[in-house]
C-alpha cells in the first residue's frame, strides 16, 4: 500500500472531497455514457428492442446494487483502519474481500440465468419484446461473475485515498465496452451482427478486461492481495465484518431495483414507447446525477479516515460543504433539462412519443436533485460511521415506501408524469429525515469519543 494514499486526514476539507470526486465524476461519467452508447446503437435496431434493453435496467441495479453493497462494507472497514494506522487490517480485509467477491459474483450470474422467464414476465414483457430480453440477459448475466472483484476492488482502492486508479480503470472498461458496441451490434468489420447480444457481449468482454486490470493493481502494484497462509476462520471472521455493514447497504441498493421494477411495470401500462422512454430518459439522467453518486463514493473514505482519526471538526466542514454543492448542482441541472431535454432526446429516437414522455421525465425529476444529493451524503456518512440501519431505513422508505406508492396514486390522478412527482416528493422527505438523523448520531459519536478521550 502506498504509504501516500491516507490524505483525507489533512489540508482542506473540500479539497480532499473534491480530490476524490473529480476521478470518480470522470469514471462515472465515461462508464454512464457507454450506457447513452449502448442505447444509441440499441435504438438503431428499433423501439422494440430499446424497449427489451431498457428492462434490463432495473435488473442491473440488483446486481450491481450487491456488489457495491460488499464494496461499502469493505471500504468502511478499510477506511477506518487507515485512519486508525493499522496496515495489517487493511491488507487482511482487501484479500478476504476479493474472495468474497468471487463467491457472490458466482451466486449472481447463476440466480440471474436461471429466472430470466420469471424476472423479467413479472417486470412486464410481452411477447414481442421478451425474445430480445432473452438474447441480452442471457450472455449480460455472465458479466456478474467477472464485475464483482473488480467493483469491490475498486472500493478498497477509494477508501486508500486513490480514486484516479479506480476511475482510470471503470473508463478502460466503458471504453472498450463502447468500441465493440457497434462491431458486435452491427457487424462491422466482418464481424457476426448480434444485435441486442452483441451489445451484451461487449459488456461481458469489457468486464474481464476490468477484472484483470484490477487483480494486477491489487495484487502486483499495491500488495493488497495475499492468498497464502489464508485460513477458513480468519476469513469467516472478516466476511461477518464486511456483512456487518454490507448487508444492509445491499438491501437498501437492491431496494432501489425493486422500485424501480415496480416503477417500471406500472409505466408498461402506458405501453412499450413509454417503457422505452422510461430507459431512455434513465440513462440521461444517471449521466447528469453523476456528481450525487461521486459524492457518496467521495463521501465514505473522507468520513471513515477522518473517524478513524477522530477529526470530527472535518467531518462538520465536510458536510456543509457537500451539502451547498449538492444544491447548487442541481439548480445547473433543472435548467439544462428545461433548456436541452428536446434536442437531446432527438439524438437518441425519433419516436414522437418516446420523446414526449421522456421530456415529461426530464422535466419533473430534477427538482428533487439537490436532495437526493443530501440522501447521499448522508447514506455514506452512516456507512463510514459503521452504522448502516439509518441508511438502510432511509433508502427502503425513500423508495420503497414511499415513492412506489406515491408513483400509483398519483399516476391515477395526473397521469404518467405522476410518476415523476412522486419521485420528487419521495426524495425531499427522505433528505429531510436523513439530515435530523445525521445530527444525532454524530452528536451521539463525537460525545462517546471526549468522554473517553
Amino acid at each position: 500500500m502506498k504509504p501516500n494514499n491516507a490524505k483525507l486526514t489533512q489540508g482542506k476539507p473540500s479539497k480532499a472531497i473534491i480530490s476524490m470526486m473529480v476521478p470518480m465524476v470522470i469514471g462515472l461519467i465515461v462508464m454512464i455514457g457507454n450506457g447513452l452508447v449502448d442505447a444509441y446503437f440499441i435504438g438503431k435496431l428499433g423501439y422494440i428492442q430499446l424497449a427489451a434493453v431498457s428492462y434490463a435496467f432495473p435488473v442491473w441495479f440488483i446486481v450491481s446494487g450487491v456488489v457495491m453493497g460488499l464494496g461499502v462494507g469493505t471500504s468502511s472497514l478499510v477506511a477506518r483502519a487507515i485512519g486508525s494506522d493499522d496496515k495489517k487490517t487493511v491488507k487482511k480485509i482487501a484479500t478476504h474481500s476479493m474472495i468474497l467477491a468471487v463467491v457472490s459474483g458466482s451466486l449472481l450470474t447463476f440466480a440471474g440465468l436461471s429466472s430470466i422467464d420469471f424476472i423479467f414476465g413479472l417486470l412486464g414483457a410481452n411477447e414481442e419484446t421478451m425474445p430480445y430480453v432473452r438474447e441480452y440477459m442471457e450472455v449480460y448475466f455472465w458479466g456478474a461473475l467477472f464485475l464483482a472483484v473488480p467493483m469491490i476492488g475498486n472500493s478498497v482502492l477509494r477508501a486508500s485515498g486513490d480514486a484516479k486508479t479506480p476511475s482510470l480503470l471503470m473508463a478502460s472498461s466503458a471504453i472498450i465496452n463502447a468500441i465493440l458496441d457497434p462491431i458486435l451490434i452491427f457487424g462491422w468489420f466482418g464481424a457476426p451482427a448480434l444485435g441486442v447480444q452483441g451489445a451484451a457481449l461487449a459488456s461481458v468482454v469489457a468486464n474481464i478486461m476490468f477484472l484483470i486490470a484490477s487483480l494486477s493493481v491489487l495484487i502486483f502494484r499495491d500488495d493488497l492481495i495475499q492468498f497464502r497462509n489464508q485460513t477458513i476462520v480468519a476469513i469467516l471472521h472478516s466476511w461477518k465484518k464486511i456483512l456487518h455493514v454490507g448487508l444492509p447497504a445491499i438491501a437498501s441498493n437492491l431496494i432501489a431495483p425493486l422500485s424501480s421494477a415496480l416503477v417500471t411495470a406500472l409505466v408498461s401500462s402506458y405501453g412499450q414507447a413509454a417503457v422505452a422512454a422510461f430507459g431512455l430518459a434513465g440513462r440521461i439522467e444517471a449521466f447528469m446525477i453523476v456528481i450525487f453518486m461521486a459524492l457518496g463514493g467521495a463521501v465514505a473514505p473522507y468520513v471513515g479516515q477522518n473517524y478513524g482519526a477522530k477529526r470530527f471538526d472535518r467531518l462538520t466542514d465536510g458536510f456543509k460543504f457537500c451539502a451547498r454543492l449538492s444544491l447548487f448542482y442541481a439548480i445547473f441541472c433543472i435548467i439544462v433539462f428545461y433548456a436541452f431535454s428536446g434536442p437531446l432526446l432527438s439524438f437518441f429516437t425519433q419516436e414522437p412519443e418516446v420523446i414526449r414522455i421522456a421530456k415529461l421525465q426530464l422535466t419533473y425529476t430534477p427538482w428533487g436533485y439537490g436532495f437526493l444529493g443530501l440522501v447521499a451524503l448522508c447514506n455514506g456518512s452512516f456507512n463510514a460511521f459503521g452504522k448502516p440501519i439509518p441508511a438502510m431505513t432511509i433508502s427502503i422508505s425513500r423508495t420503497l415506501l414511499v415513492y412506489v406508492p406515491m408513483a400509483y396514486f398519483l399516476a391515477s390522478i395526473f397521469g404518467i408524469k405522476g410518476v415523476f412527482i412522486g419521485q420528487v416528493i419521495s426524495n425531499i422527505l427522505a433528505a429531510i429525515v436523513g439530515v435530523i438523523w445525521y445530527k444525532i448520531i454524530f452528536r451521539k459519536l463525537q460525545s462517546t469519543v471526549e468522554n473517553t478521550g
